[in-house]
């Protein structure tokens, strides 16, 4: 009865002794679970997870070499490794065995006592590998299962490293595209003072090959310079030359744009525009309106300017037709220059136009004026001879006068005499025709005059008192001054 006790109590022992144990062995396993999470599980680099995981693993099993190994499959190509105690001869077999795809072999290659594998994803797999303990004890397997452990541990840990490693490297070539955006968009600002609307748009509507030959279309072109640009070059400085430019052209743009007009060059004093529209009378109308509003902006502005710079003129014409618009290219040893632009006998018209006029006029062809509709008052200019200009009949010009408005109250001969003060100074003249704010002076002291300006003028009528009135000049030809009146005239 006592034997048999006895032999109860030491088999009680031993469960006793065993449960022990095992409770110390999952402690152990725990404690080195926490130690690991705490050293990797917040780390985001993968490099720094393989290294301090490695340092942990060796501490905790007594090893002198040991080594952890991340691998991208697809290429056979080691994606990061850290080791202890690996010389140069077992580093160069570890690469061998990883270029020839053996992945399994690397145990028996680096003569590593234990190895267990680790997979992060599809295609970047790894292991960790140990050497002999110093103790010379054997891996049991409950070294084993810690081991598995550990490397699911660092799976996730390296998994999560390589997911924001890639939602850096995104971020950084999503900077990267957005700063090259911006610079092409710079870029393309930039370009856009240069380059013609019409470029602009074939270049955007295909990128890689833009539609740039020339092609026959039906035109409007206008041309406009700066009456007597040399003369004021020579007497004022260059920049203050540039700064009145500057100033003219630029509130002559703005107009331009609002009608769909694209400025093909602009050369010192002179511009080119061209106006396309699928329906001719309106590109024609839109560079009629134009060519009226840069007549009306140089008065403005002269008046605005007014002690400051003297008053400019303007020298405008249109033509419409058909022209070849396209690319023109120009070979040379430097490389080839492109220039887009209209060309033919209608944009030489158009050119040859401008300089028929006198400074506030807008001189239209006899195409353009058939284009128009009742809104435009034009006076006949009769048949001209154009310099350059190849042609079998001289071409017929008109002399744009005014807009509706104005016709509403339509021109009627007249034989007023007329005087017109400039300054303390009276001159004589005659009116030959006359609207309600018009007036047409044939004989009068033009060169005195200045487009844009206001002046005093008296119509002196039979029997009555001088009937005075303030008029600005629009425009001087060889036909007289036209000028337009503030006050009705007395017309009845």
């Amino acid at each position: 009865m006592r034997r048999t006790h006895t032999k109860h109590m030491k088999k009680r022992l031993r469960d006793a002794a065993r449960t022990q144990r095992e409770l110390e062995k999952r402690m152990f396993h725990l404690k080195t679970l926490y130690d690991v999470s705490r050293e990797i599980g917040f780390l985001i680099d993968t490099q720094a997870i393989m290294k301090n995981l490695l340092m942990m693993v060796i501490g905790t099993f007594g090893v002198e070499r040991g080594l952890i190994l991340l691998v991208d499959v697809r290429e056979n190509q080691i994606q990061a490794v850290t080791h202890r105690g690996l010389d140069d001869a077992t580093a160069a077999a570890l690469t061998r065995v990883v270029d020839a795809g053996f992945l399994s072999n690397v145990q028996a290659s680096l003569n590593l006592h234990v190895w267990i594998p680790f997979e992060v994803n599809e295609y970047l797999k790894g292991g960790i590998g140990l050497g002999e303990k110093l103790t010379g004890d054997a891996y049991t397997p409950d070294d084993s299962e810690l081991l598995v452990t550990l490397a699911n541990q660092a799976a996730i840990a390296i998994k999560n490293a390589t997911v924001h490693e890639e939602v850096v490297r995104y971020a950084k070539e999503l900077a990267a595209s957005l700063r090259r955006i911006q610079i092409l968009e710079s870029m393309k600002a930039n370009l856009a003072k240069f380059v013609p609307k019409t470029v602009q748009a074939l270049i955007e509507e295909s990128p890689e090959a833009p539609l740039l030959d020339k092609r026959e279309a039906d035109v409007s072109v206008l041309f406009a310079d700066i009456t007597g640009y040399t003369r004021l070059s020579a007497q004022m400085e260059l920049d203050r030359v540039n700064q009145l430019v500057e100033v003219y052209f630029g509130a002559f743009l703005d107009e331009i744009l609002k009608l769909g007009g694209d400025v093909n060059e602009t050369v010192g004093d002179g511009l080119m525009v061209i106006f396309r529209d699928a329906d001719p009378r309106r590109h024609a109308t839109a560079a009629v309106l134009a060519a009226l509003a840069i007549q009306r902006k140089t008065r403005e502005i002269n008046a605005t300017l007014e002690g400051y710079f003297d008053p400019i003129t303007m020298h405008v014409g249109v033509n419409s037709g058909i022209a070849s618009v396209g690319a023109t290219k120009i070979e040379g040893a430097a490389g080839t220059r492109w220039t887009y632009t209209a060309s033919g006998p209608t944009t030489n018209v158009a050119a040859r136009l401008a300089a028929l006029g006198e400074g506030g006029s807008v001189i239209i062809s006899d195409e353009t004026r058939q284009r128009l509709g009742d809104e435009f008052d034009a006076e006949d200019m009769g048949l001209q001879s154009l310099k350059n200009v190849a042609q079998r009949e001289p071409a017929t010009a008109r002399e744009l006068v005014g807009l509706s408005e104005r016709r509403r109250h339509p021109r009627r001969p007249v034989s007023w005499p007329v005087r017109v003060w400039i300054g303390e100074d009276s001159f004589a003249g005659h009116a030959v025709d006359a609207s309600i704010h018009g007036i047409c002076l044939a004989t009068v002291a033009k060169d005195l005059l200045k487009v844009g300006m206001s002046y005093r003028v008296e119509i002196l009528l039979d029997g009555d008192d001088p009937f005075p009135c303030t008029a600005e000049v629009r425009s001087l030809s060889d036909r007289g001054a036209e000028m337009e009146t503030k006050e009705p005239l007395p017309l009845s």
